[in-house]
């Protein structure tokens, strides 16, 4: 039997003598007192958890001068971003360094609050007259990426050369799959994240959730900034708030913007888009067969959803209205609705819908931080999709407060996103996750997000 405390079977006096006198305490129990307090002071004057972390930018010019392809004279350099106070729409200009340092420009960045992942991506981009936005003036290649590890970080390279290399930060098992034969689209990347005790509950069968521009999804190291969905789906999902779901990140090519759009339009002086049609086929002919001949998965269109944001955003509208079929829940994340005279509202308007199919349940969010327009033309979506039948419980329906159009403020909605898709993988009959029932049957929890496992 385990020691208790007891006064049952001391003597009469030694009792009334302990309640007349306070015993005083032990050297030890002193000890241990000084001590907490001593900790407790420490955490008032502890330093916030991040300070701030100032950037230094260091370019190199020379050979860009060397070629002619950068102008003393007449251009400038600056650093885009996505974490303020840098910006994906403004650069932060470069001046030159000054004497004995010919063709090098620097500029340095505060970075106050820290980003989603501990990462900012960035590109250096060219600045001239006349240019204005679009393609030109920037580096070539990806997004290169910063990590935010001390209190500084100096950024020395030349111009178009490559980054740093980002480690990579996982939680749970992820698996990358060999990319399929190219049949409809061009080959691509796909990453499937599996929930906790997937390979332990063999009978259970998971809904699935497919998002777009995959290298995003799970790591920054190959575009410099995550949504931190493995991270947040493991702690739902170790804490019993959503039941466990299968995730399959699809990566872009480098015709992303013909392949998430369903019409072409004249922009930056070429025509571009129009390849949606293309890419469903993809998704459905060829991807999700082999998704759900490879995994456990609950086929049917009420567990099966698809999400993404900008163009990925609107090109899960068009797959839940077009194939609703397919995507019976769709995140539409920080939709480019603006693409070719608003044709996303247009086709959600006119597109004919089954009688005999459910409507697909439709996430929609956009940051305040994204403009005035791009809200009116959220909310102009939103009462297209009410006037079409869509029933108030249907839609998820989120204005972010101060939000930008960057993977720092998706990473901030993720947790609902996810609640909201597991509201919709668990209002539909007839499979195991219907019931709020233990998602760890066995007792065995997997342990809490870490650095996670990545097969091949």
């Amino acid at each position: 039997m385990p020691h208790t405390a007891s006064t049952a079977r001391l003597p009469r006096a030694v009792v009334v003598s302990a309640l007349a006198a306070p015993a005083r305490p032990s050297p030890a129990l002193v000890r241990f007192i000084a001590t907490l307090l001593l900790l407790i002071a420490a955490m008032l004057v502890a330093p916030r958890a991040f300070a701030a972390t100032r950037v230094v930018f260091d370019i190199d010019l020379r050979d860009e001068i060397a070629a002619g392809r950068f102008d003393p004279a007449r251009d400038m350099v600056g650093v885009r971003g996505g974490a303020a106070p840098l910006s994906w729409s403004r650069s932060l200009i470069a001046p030159a360094a000054g004497l004995g340092r010919d063709g090098w420009y620097s500029v340095t960045a505060t970075f106050e609050r820290m980003p989603p992942g501990g990462t900012v991506p960035y590109k250096f981009r060219i600045e001239r007259p006349g240019q204005g936005e679009g393609d030109a003036g920037w580096e070539t290649g990806g997004n290169r990426a910063i990590e935010l590890v001390t209190d500084e970080v100096r950024v020395t390279r030349a111009f178009n050369a490559p980054g740093a290399p980002i480690s990579l930060s996982r939680a749970g098992t992820i698996e990358r799959l060999e990319p399929l034969p190219e049949r409809f689209v061009g080959e691509r990347g796909v990453q499937v994240w599996l929930p906790p005790n997937y390979e332990r509950d063999t009978q259970r069968r998971y809904p699935v959730l497919y998002l777009h521009d995959g290298q995003n999804v799970f790591d920054a190291a190959a575009a410099g900034a995550e949504w931190q969905v493995d991270e947040t789906a493991q702690r739902l999902t170790v804490d019993g708030q959503i039941q466990p779901m299968i995730i399959v990140a699809v990566n872009n090519t480098a015709r992303r913007i013909d392949e998430y759009t369903a019409t072409a339009m004249s922009r930056d002086g070429h025509t571009q888009g129009g390849r949606a049609a293309a890419y469903a086929r993809y998704l459905i002919e060829q991807l999700k067969p082999a998704i759900d001949a490879r995994y456990r998965t609950l086929p049917d269109a009420g567990h099966t959803a698809v999400g993404g944001s900008s163009l990925g955003g609107i090109m899960s509208l068009w797959l839940a209205v077009h194939h609703g079929e397919v995507f019976g829940t769709a995140l539409v994340v920080s939709p480019s609705l603006w693409w070719d005279d608003q044709f996303p509202i247009r086709d959600t308007r006119k597109t004919p819908l089954p009688m005999s199919q459910a409507r697909p349940k439709l996430w929609l969010d956009m940051g305040t931080g994204e403009g005035a327009e791009a809200i009116r033309q959220l909310r102009q979506l939103r009462a297209v999709l009410q006037a079409r039948g869509w029933a108030s419980a249907d839609i998820g329906y989120l204005e972010a407060q101060g939000a930008t159009h960057d993977e720092a403020s998706w990473a901030a909605r993720v947790e609902p996103m996810l609640r909201f898709v597991d509201k919709q993988f668990n209002a539909r009959p007839g499979n195991a996750n219907t019931t709020q029932q233990d998602p760890f049957p066995t007792g065995v929890r997997p342990p809490m997000p870490g650095p996670g496992t990545y097969t091949n």
